[in-house]
């Protein structure tokens, strides 16, 4: 047993290496006995993934990319076979050479779910290659559009070099054969006609937009692409004249939409990517971001939750920089702020007594005993900073999760430090 496991290793390893720009975490010490492999494919969007035991066992699995960034990427939050309510999530740091697991719990609400930081594990890689280019990747993925409309262009002449040409003035008596028309409204039809109608080919409009693909009764329907004069364009899926079904819209602002249509408005499952780096990814209803979603931020930070109208809703999951993640109820939880041009002051501080999760999470006495004397010395701190002026005013205020003990010297439950973080400007 102990050859097949190491010869599917080797056959795992040689394989792997033999990608020309392969990016991945190795030799990452997970525990005592287990070590494990991290090879990103971002072709695939994944995170392939192998874990070998000190006795040879291996064990091999691929995870879905969340987000990239230049030194970090994020997996999807993935459903543990410990529970029926647990999930995990890592975190590929490279600047730090880590892999950093959390655990989460999935709790029901009144309306959503909401998970929760239940445990912490970072382990360290001897071998990381992660010099992959943010840039380079997105001119990447913009020549893989490039290219998918050129091989449509391509296979739609050699259709038509395959049909003898249209022949006579009436074209309405064309069919199975090439022809141009040009339409009242100016439009120039060039492409395959039947029955007198154009089914697939190009349409040029007056203003110098284009159409390629599938067409009815005139209008784009069936697959094509779109491409306006100011450089947009969509590709994807069409339904008399509009955007309908699957396909991805490009802004000439630098925003990019791949997923549902519906009468060309952004709906059903889809994600909006932004020019700043910033990405949404869930539902959207009538062009607005609505009903469960993700919304990450340039700077790492991300809001998981509902959105109504655009706009975050209820209790949602902020999860900072590092990945831990709390309950929350809006996005200003998880942004930098900047308060340039202020006279501002930075106040940091952590409880003295941990508190195990539970009683934190559940808002114990003894948890909102600890929140309130960190609150009373907020502003203690705040009002000796700024005694010089008088008076402050609080920009930004959060209580979070400072560290976690999941081994504590005593009781067998996982326990945090809490702390209070903020910014307030002396007035």
């Amino acid at each position: 047993m102990k050859k097949i496991f190491l010869a599917l290793f080797l056959i795992l390893f040689f394989n792997g290496t033999t990608f020309a720009d392969s990016y991945y975490f190795k030799t990452c010490k997970l525990s005592s006995v287990v070590i494990g492999d991290y090879v990103i494919n971002f072709d695939k969007n994944v995170i392939e993934v192998t874990l070998q035991t000190t006795d040879g066992k291996v064990q091999t699995y691929s995870d879905k990319i969340k987000s990239i960034k230049q030194d970090k990427v994020i997996s999807e939050k993935i459903k543990s076979q410990k529970g029926e309510n647990i999930y995990f999530q890592y975190f590929l740091n490279s600047k730090s050479k880590t892999v950093t697991k959390l655990q989460y719990n999935r709790e029901g609400g009144v309306d959503m779910d909401v998970f929760k930081l239940t445990q912490k594990r970072e382990s360290n890689c001897d071998d990381v290659k992660a010099d992959w280019n943010e840039n380079k990747l997105k001119k990447i993925e913009k020549n893989k559009e490039q290219k998918n409309i050129s091989e449509a262009q391509k296979k739609l002449k050699k259709e038509q070099s395959a049909l003898m040409v249209c022949k006579g003035k009436d074209d309405t008596n064309w069919t199975n054969c090439k022809g141009k028309r040009k339409s009242k409204s100016g439009l120039l039809y060039s492409g395959l006609f039947k029955n007198g109608k154009i089914i697939k080919g190009t349409s040029l409009y007056p203003g110098g937009a284009k159409y390629i693909g599938e067409f009815k009764d005139g209008k784009p329907h069936g697959y094509g692409t779109f491409i306006w004069t100011n450089g947009e364009k969509y590709y994807g899926e069409w339904k008399n004249g509009k955007s309908h079904g699957t396909g991805t819209k490009i802004w000439k602002d630098g925003r990019k939409y791949s997923g549902a249509f519906n009468n060309d408005k952004l709906h059903g499952e889809g994600t909006l990517f932004y020019p700043d780096g910033e990405k949404y990814v869930g539902e959207f209803i009538n062009g607005k971001r609505h009903g469960e979603g993700t919304f990450t931020y340039s700077d790492g930070t991300a809001y998981i939750g509902k959105f109504v109208e655009g706009k975050e809703k209820g209790v949602g999951e902020c999860v900072n920089k590092e990945g831990a993640s709390v309950a929350c109820e809006d996005r200003k939880d998880t942004q930098a702020k900047s308060f340039s041009g202020k006279d501002t002051r930075t106040i940091s501080i952590a409880a003295k007594k941990r508190v195990r999760i539970s009683q934190y999470e559940n808002n114990s006495k003894k948890g909102k005993k600890i929140m309130d004397k960190l609150k009373q010395d907020f502003e203690i701190k705040a009002t000796a900073l700024c005694a010089s002026k008088g008076n402050y005013n609080v920009l930004e205020k959060k209580i979070e999760v400072l560290e976690i003990d999941e081994t504590p010297s005593y009781g067998l439950e996982t326990v945090v430090r809490l702390g209070i973080e903020g910014v307030v400007e002396c007035i």
